[in-house]
């Protein structure tokens, strides 16, 4: 075996078994020692590939989030129907990649939901594709409908990218309450599709005008 291709196994075999351990820990309880215990690696090896611990998550976020940002757009391509039809298909596919995908749901609740605070800037770098992907799915949404007068597209978008990010801030509480990684997911899935729903349709039923 070429030296180059032995060393790009190893690196892999490092990058899987963090992958495993971030997953199911989250980054401040997550230990190279314990990647290095279990999966029979030594820590010069690890070092010899990656500065350090920060560098090795970073790594598995990225991964993270250009998997599930390439699945979603290809997702989005066969969606139809009325705009609650798209945007329920749009909810749903998102809990179908983790379930097809579990390792990288503890990662994605650990970036998104509860991430290190010297690490969001570059998380955000790492899920901007994804950010960006959710805001054209909501203009999309936005341009085949009649807005209200004085209420543009932006503006809506714009205010639900301000909301979301009070809303992530808000959901930590139900991550440490939850019986699992799945349940946090579906939980903060929900709150955001029925938020995103009161966005657009506010939170009154059809009234009887002759009341």
């Amino acid at each position: 075996m070429k030296r180059e291709e032995k060393n790009a196994q190893s690196r892999q075999r490092i990058l899987e078994a963090s992958l495993r351990e971030f997953s199911a820990k989250g980054y401040d309880i997550a230990s190279l020692n314990t990647i290095c215990a279990e999966n029979d690696i030594s820590k010069g090896i690890i070092y010899h590939y990656f500065k350090d611990k920060d560098e090795i998550y970073l790594l598995c976020v990225a991964e993270c989030f250009e998997k599930l940002t390439s699945y979603m757009a290809d997702a989005v391509k066969g969606m139809a129907g009325t705009m609650e039809q798209r945007l329920r298909g749009y909810f749903d596919a998102r809990l179908r990649f983790f379930a097809e995908n579990p390792l990288y749901l503890g990662i994605f609740n650990d970036a998104a939901l509860n991430p290190p605070d010297s690490l969001i800037g570059d998380i955000t770098e790492a899920r901007k594709a994804f950010d960006e992907l959710n805001i054209s799915v909501l203009t999309c949404l936005l341009e085949s409908t009649t807005l209200r007068e004085g209420v543009t597209v932006p503006a809506v978008v714009e205010d639900f990218r301000m909301y979301m990010d009070y809303f992530n801030l808000r959901f930590k509480a139900v991550l440490v309450g939850a019986r699992s990684p799945e349940q946090a997911l579906r939980k903060h899935e929900e709150r955001c599709h029925r938020q995103l729903g009161i966005l657009l349709y506010g939170v009154l039923g059809d009234r009887d005008e002759n009341r």
